[in-house]
């Protein structure tokens, strides 16, 4: 396709269980297959009584109850492949986020800049509860969160203070080898508040991309406001996530996606009730034709 950007890479979004396809393993069979990246979603725990309802409808799915660490398990991916890494989502308002800022440039480091940060606010309030977090605050709380985090990536000597999270002036190494900092993604629904977070303070955003068409107006609204903002003109990073679909849809989808610019694909694997590897064989075929 001559004068389109690049092909977006192709991230898989992996629920890691005790009981799936242990992480090393499923990592070496991305990459032998080659896929681009792997990214693990976060929960702490989930409280046995709660008052918030699945997003995706119906009984919380048992892999929720199940789902290692992310930063844990994405250093074994990171020592056993090549592949980039990352979170899709991590809840970083259920975290101190001076420990958190240690954790993830000690992983950007030690996998050599390959790690980028997907967060969201958290849905299960119970589970925000127990960290002691109120769900009316969670947004204000991962603004001021990621924004410590900031601090203590690129400054010598950082500092921070706000209402939810306070640092004296302190030293802290390793930085990233990502400079200035890790990229931090919001998921989130593109509303009007959404893009405003968005365009506020994030890198990008990661949405659903199902339907092509409504992506593609979402994209166009959050570049214009991106722009209005005076944001860097490069553009905020875009990665719609595309659950399980058939070859054709995968392709005419990743065609779509390159030439709105997209720079990486997230392949929701999450629904996936069987042998996941057959879903990677043939997913690995229909891109490799495109």
């Amino acid at each position: 396709m001559s004068g389109a950007p690049p092909r977006p890479l192709a991230a898989l979004h992996y629920f890691a269980t005790d009981r799936s396809l242990p992480i090393a393993d499923f990592a070496r069979a991305a990459a032998e297959r080659g896929f681009d990246a792997v990214l693990l979603p976060e929960h702490t725990h989930i409280p046995v009584s709660s008052g918030s309802p699945y997003p995706g409808g119906g009984d919380l799915p048992e892999r929720y109850r199940r789902t290692l660490d992310p930063y844990v398990a994405l250093s074994v991916v990171a020592a056993q492949t090549d592949l980039k890494i990352g979170t899709c989502v991590s809840l970083v308002a259920q975290h101190d986020p001076i420990a958190l800022a240690k954790t993830i440039a000690t992983l950007d480091f030690i996998s050599g800049g390959r790690f980028t940060l997907g967060v969201g606010y958290g849905w299960n309030v119970p589970e925000l509860a127990n960290h002691g977090r109120e769900a009316a605050k969670r947004r204000a709380i991962v603004r001021e969160h990621v924004a410590l985090m900031r601090a203590l990536w690129q400054d010598a000597e950082a500092e921070f203070h706000g209402d939810h999270a306070n640092l004296s002036p302190s030293w802290a190494w390793p930085k990233p080898v990502q400079r200035p900092s890790v990229p931090v993604l919001l998921g989130c629904q593109l509303t009007s508040r959404g893009c405003a977070e968005i365009v506020g303070w994030a890198d990008g955003w990661i949405g659903f991309g199902g339907d092509l068409g409504a992506f593609a107006l979402q994209v166009a609204t959050l570049r214009s406001q991106w722009a209005e903002a005076g944001r860097p003109a490069a553009g905020p990073l875009i990665r719609p996530m595309l659950g399980i679909v058939d070859d054709d849809t995968l392709c005419r989808s990743f065609e779509r996606f390159q030439v709105l610019g997209v720079d990486q694909v997230v392949l929701d694997l999450q629904s996936v009730d069987g042998d996941i590897l057959a879903v990677l064989d043939r997913y690995a075929s229909a891109l490799a034709a495109i």
